[in-house]
């Protein structure tokens, strides 16, 4: 059960950006961040599908399934990030292969626990690295 606790709480770190709310810009930058937030909003949702998964005593080899899912969606958000001033897409690009590789990483017999310590770290980099791309695209926390 802490292991599965630990595993959501990673999951809910990416799902911070879940509570945010998309709010007007007002510059020539508009329709790349409003692709943006589009992008951030689709990732948000599949995280949504994937802590519910797990609450419900998900698995490694879901968890790999959902990295696989959300893969295209990221590179979703790094495509519209490339075309909003002041994002940094290396590190969005970063963020997401650490993800990926620690997730792939975790062996399929792995424990919960065990999935929840190799990801926390990549994944709390994701996520501030999505917060600051929300923040740049004009979303703010409700």
């Amino acid at each position: 059960m802490r292991a599965r606790k630990l595993l959501v709480l990673g999951l809910v770190a990416i799902m911070a950006v879940g509570a945010l709310v998309v709010v007007g810009c007002g510059d020539d930058n508009d329709e790349a961040k409003e692709a943006l937030r589009a992008a951030l909003a689709t990732v948000e949702t599949k995280v949504a599908g994937l802590q519910t998964a797990f609450t419900q005593g998900g698995t490694v080899a879901e968890l790999k399934a959902a990295k696989d899912d959300i893969a295209t969606d990221w590179q979703a958000v790094v495509t519209a990030a490339e075309k909003v001033k002041g994002a940094d897409v290396e590190a969005a690009k970063k963020a997401w292969t650490e993800v990926d590789t620690a997730i792939s990483a975790i062996p399929d017999n792995a424990t919960l626990i065990e999935a929840a310590a190799q990801i926390m770290t990549p994944v709390q980099s994701l996520m501030t690295i999505a917060g600051d791309l929300a923040e740049l695209a004009g979303v703010t926390k409700e």
